[in-house]
């Protein structure tokens, strides 16, 4: 009989869009032939629209036990309220961090008490927080050889990562924000069995915030797949793609893209560009609003659809400053596409600078610049767009992440 392994993660399912949702099912369907895999997830489909939301109950999806709880936040009408009540101690662990001295202090002393009543009312009034989901994983925590915890943000993991934390795998997706100072992340980030880091970037962030304190740890990464590739004639019919575009794939949403549009936008008025801006993924209703001739959205698209995207684009960015590892900049180099990324990501400008696959940017300025350069410099983007397959494939391929996942897993 196979051992039982479960996932727990804020949202799973194929047409979910997102890295560490992507990553889940991936990982998740990967470890079928080896164990008997659960997914411990909500029933949200898209954040703020529950009207798309999945059906509650047990599913089976490509081999993979899904099951999906219903979200019932605690105080949810508090929930901004709670957030500012609890500040104090995020702001005193960031502030030391800034100064460097947070992780000597969580080397001396771990866990805070400053705030934690608090601030777990402010995790279990968030709006897609499962009580159901936490009761579950006590009531049936026997069951399962292990238990693997993805992304730090949410209650799912926060609170439910220190239920059973001697069979627990934390994946946590970190890369620097705010939401990791709360003194309630200490329990998580050091007393799970194991904690599996993507890339070496995050794990420094983490050794920065937790100290010696932090649990054993890891670099085990993701792989990505290469889906077919759709029939480029029809796709570009169907979305009324341009000849020549610059290509994002992700969440359309105002936290992701930060300043892309405007920064796209002033580069096409100063080079007199007739490049278009594609966004693929989909579109946050506060985006709704915005439209540009300058910029298409295509919204949400087919695996096959995102792989001929991919395939015909110029150049690949990704504005957001918050990544752990950036499964599409790995996919967009896998394909010989350049990348263009915020340089305020430290593990995607150490993919850069390790790579030689992608440039980066930390001002607008450098931003048209590079970009100027991608677009018009045939040989160079030839040049540098050569060298991603050979990094990927070092780093991320499938049969260096999942045999490494299943020693954690068997050595629980």
């Amino acid at each position: 009989m196979k051992k039982k392994i479960a996932f727990i993660i804020i949202r799973y399912g194929a047409g979910v869009n997102g890295g560490a949702e992507v990553h889940c099912r991936m990982l998740a369907e990967r470890l079928v032939p080896y164990y008997d895999v659960e997914v411990l997830t909500t029933t949200t489909r898209i954040f703020n629209k529950p009207e798309a939301d999945f059906s509650e109950g047990t599913s089976i999806e490509n081999g993979v036990t899904v099951r999906r709880f219903r979200p019932h936040p605690i105080d949810g009408e508090q929930h901004r309220q709670l957030g500012r009540k609890c500040r104090t101690a995020r702001r005193v662990r960031r502030h030391l961090d800034k100064i460097r001295l947070l992780g000597a202090l969580s080397s001396l002393h771990p866990e805070w008490r400053m705030s934690t009543a608090a601030e777990r009312r402010f995790f279990e009034s968030q709006p897609d927080h499962t009580p159901e989901m936490l009761h579950f994983i006590g009531q049936h925590q026997e069951e399962y050889a292990a238990l693997l915890f993805m992304n730090f943000y949410f209650s799912q993991t926060v609170l439910g990562s220190v239920i059973a934390p001697q069979k627990t795998i934390l994946i946590p997706l970190v890369h620097p924000d705010k939401c990791l100072y709360w003194a309630l992340n200490a329990p998580m980030f050091t007393r799970v069995r194991h904690i599996a880091f993507n890339t070496e970037a995050e794990r420094r962030t983490a050794r920065r915030i937790f100290g010696s304190s932090l649990a054993p740890n890891s670099l085990v990464g993701c792989g990505i797949e290469q889906a077919p590739t759709a029939d480029w004639t029809e796709v570009k019919a169907r979305y009324g793609l341009p000849e020549r575009y610059v290509l994002y794939l992700g969440r359309v949403t105002h936290s992701k893209l930060n300043d892309l549009i405007p920064y796209f936008l002033d580069y096409c008025r100063r080079y007199g560009s007739d490049t278009k801006l594609v966004l693929t993924g989909g579109i946050d209703p506060q985006m709704s609003g915005e439209s540009h001739p300058e910029v298409l959205c295509t919204g949400f698209v087919s695996d096959a659809e995102k792989a001929a995207i991919i395939r015909h684009a110029a150049v690949m960015v990704n504005p957001s400053h918050l990544e752990s590892l950036s499964l599409l900049m790995l996919e967009a180099m896998d394909n010989r596409i350049p990348a263009l990324v915020n340089g305020r990501s430290r593990v995607m400008k150490d993919h850069c600078m390790q790579s030689g696959a992608a440039l980066w940017y930390d001002t607008e300025k450098e931003f048209r610049q590079r970009l100027h350069r991608l677009l018009t410099d045939e040989r160079f983007r030839t040049e540098i767009g050569n060298r991603g397959p050979a990094y990927v494939r070092a780093h991320y391929a499938w049969e260096i992440v999942i045999p490494a996942l299943r020693r954690l897993i068997e050595e629980i």
